[in-house]
């Protein structure tokens, strides 16, 4: 059965469900500053450990870190993240397949904008990432231990410095957005299906604009 969801509005409320496996809905904006929790990495804002839901309401997350570059807003080892703009953090969401508790980590309508890596994996159990109506601007990056991932209807862009993408495992785009100047690194095979760059559809001859190749 899915976890209990609760109602909060404070940053004290958020973590203290989400440490007790309950999932959560924002009524309100919440900023935690700084974040005070630790994971195998640095300091993280919240962890999500057992696949809980986190449905933002619309509202931002907004953390601060301890300034380390592993630092991140959200620590999640699976669920379902909706409706919630992040920001703050060095790393907006970083997954964390080593654990426990292990499953695919989908995103609903989520805006990674104002950190530095969006959404970031190191280590994992090939449990995949879902996204779908969502925006991650600055850097993307994940391991391929993530096993896969598949972006639906989201827009790529510039944010902190970034407009960068370097995916280790084999993702798919469909109907994906991406900014003019951004740029695709990719280290696994990628798949694009009706996307966009600058507004104008992805095609065999203007695939170079945006994907680097690393085979040279």
């Amino acid at each position: 059965a899915p976890a209990p969801v609760v109602v909060v509005s404070s940053a004290n409320e958020m973590i203290e469900a989400l440490e007790n496996g309950k999932g959560v809905v924002l009524t309100d904006d919440v900023k935690i500053d700084p974040a005070g929790m630790s994971n195998a990495y640095g300091t993280t804002g919240i962890n999500v450990k057992n696949g809980q839901t986190i449905d933002g309401n619309g509202n931002t997350l907004d953390i601060k870190g301890a300034g380390g570059t592993w630092d991140s807003g959200i620590n999640t080892t699976g669920g379902l993240i909706k409706d919630l703009k992040v920001t703050g953090s060095f790393r907006g969401i970083f997954i964390n397949h080593n654990s426990t508790h292990s499953e695919p980590v989908i995103l609903e309508n989520v805006i990674i904008d104002g950190t530095t890596y969006t959404i970031s994996c190191d280590q994992g159990k090939y449990q995949t990432l879902e996204a779908t109506n969502s925006t991650f601007k600055g850097w993307t990056s994940y391991a391929a231990t993530l096993g896969s991932a598949k972006f639906t209807d989201c827009y790529f862009g510039a944010g902190n410095g970034y407009s960068y993408m370097r995916p280790y495992a084999p993702t798919e785009f469909v109907g994906c957005e991406f900014e003019d100047g951004y740029t695709l690194d990719p280290r696994a095979a990628v798949t694009f299906e009706n996307c966009t760059l600058n507004g104008v559809a992805l095609t065999a001859a203007n695939i170079g604009d945006l994907v680097t190749d690393t085979t040279k």
